[in-house]
């Protein structure tokens, strides 16, 4: 009760001193704004972060198991009961285009049915770009609407779109691919083979895009099948991807040597990807934190021109730890109500920005939409540190005003 009136009497009261209250609105409004603020930009980052790991899902297998025993297709077929398993064939090398230009790729040999899974599965086709204003348009995201099927033959590769790019080429081109370890040997020339451009291709993620091309696993790069650099084994799609740890576990104990998962294959952008939103949220908690001496302020303006009133408490028989729950239930009041308020702000905008596509990224993007996820845990958090910081910045006034001696509180007045 007492607390209660105190609050009004302080705070909100007409008679209370105009630079208090002042100094209340902005404590609130300061708090309110870093809540705010911190909900939205980590809403925003998780729903970036959503995106690209709905998109790696799409494009990548789940579990590439590395192994040049064919037997071990049926062996790993009887432990992953939950998802299907393709063969594939690996290989670093070098591009090599008519104009000179070099590049480092990795040809990988598939079922050229794979392709157009890995179309399916990310809503768009595999597509064959005929002149430069067409590539333009892929670029942008933008997919034709008579896109066929890619069959890929003998001595036809299909090209990431960013690493066509990279190297100026086209549909019908000609390139040579060389494997690097033969041009090691000195006085011997290198193994290389010339193949044509079939199609271009648009999967969304970056590493796939810039660093891979494809050819048909069976005949496609015949000089390839024997050099030292060359991976064989299968890659597995899972029904529920999250399981994909569990099963490397599992495969490792009977016996498969190399087995990396997609957070494996993806762990540098992971890994950087979850840095850079942990230090966004300590800026920000830092900026609620500077936020929050704005409720150190008033408690101090308080103390200072209160303190005869406190005086005149003890002396009635008021206990320090009375005195000392008035000031703190004044500072987590500021807190609570800024807070709140930058809570409820946060989410509405959030769902605001999910509701309605009021912003679109740039074409160049590959995503124009603007993610939002919402995580409740997350705002409960940024709640709780907003309440920690509001009590920490009260406990100190709150300490001061209570250990002072009565006689003295109501000289200084």
């Amino acid at each position: 009760m007492i607390n209660r009136l105190f609050l009004n009497r302080y705070l909100f009261h007409s008679s209370q001193s105009s630079v208090v209250r002042t100094l209340s609105k902005i404590s609130v409004s300061g708090i309110a704004l870093g809540v705010l603020t911190m909900i939205v930009v980590l809403s925003v980052m998780s729903g970036f972060d959503e995106a690209i790991e709905n998109r790696i899902l799409k494009a990548q297998p789940h579990l590439v198991i590395t192994t040049s025993n064919p037997s071990d297709l049926q062996k790993a077929e009887k432990l992953i009961t939950k998802g299907t398993l393709e063969s594939f064939s690996r290989q670093d090398v070098i591009v090599r285009t008519l104009d000179g230009i070099f590049s480092g790729a990795i040809a990988n040999g598939i079922d050229p049915e794979r392709l157009n899974k890995i179309g399916r599965r990310i809503g768009r086709s595999v597509e064959v770009i005929e002149d430069a204003s067409g590539y333009a348009s892929t670029a942008k995201g933008k997919v034709k609407s008579d896109s066929q099927p890619i069959e890929l033959k003998r001595g036809e590769i299909a090209v990431g779109a960013d690493l066509a790019r990279s190297l100026g080429i086209f549909e019908g081109d000609e390139v040579t691919l060389v494997t690097p370890e033969s041009l090691l040997v000195v006085g011997e020339t290198p193994t290389y083979e010339k193949v044509k451009v079939r199609a271009l291709i648009r999967t969304d993620v970056s590493d796939l895009d810039s660093r891979y091309l494809y050819f048909n696993q069976e005949g496609g790069l015949s000089r390839f099948s024997d050099t030292a650099s060359l991976e064989k084994g299968f890659e597995v799609r899972l029904k529920n991807p999250q399981r994909a740890s569990e099963l490397k576990a599992l495969l490792l104990k009977n016996g498969f040597k190399t087995v990396q998962t997609w957070e494996d294959l993806n762990g540098a952008l992971f890994y950087s990807l979850k840095m850079e939103k942990k230090l966004m949220g300590i800026f920000l908690a830092l900026a609620v934190l500077v936020s929050s001496f704005s409720i150190m302020s008033v408690l101090f303006l308080l103390v200072t021109e209160k303190q005869k009133d406190v005086g005149i408490l003890k002396a009635m028989g008021a206990r320090r730890t009375q005195i000392m729950r008035i000031f703190i239930s004044i500072g987590l009041t500021l807190g609570a109500i800024g807070i709140g308020g930058g809570a409820v702000l946060g989410v509405v905008v959030c769902w605001v920005l999910k509701t309605y596509p009021i912003i679109r990224l740039p074409d160049f993007y590959y995503d124009t939409d603007f993610p939002i996820r919402m995580d409740g845990g997350m705002i409960v958090a940024i709640i709780l540190l907003g309440g920690v910081l509001a009590f920490l910045s009260a406990l100190w006034p709150a300490l001061k005003i209570s250990s002072a001696q009565p006689i003295d509180s109501i000289r200084k007045t």
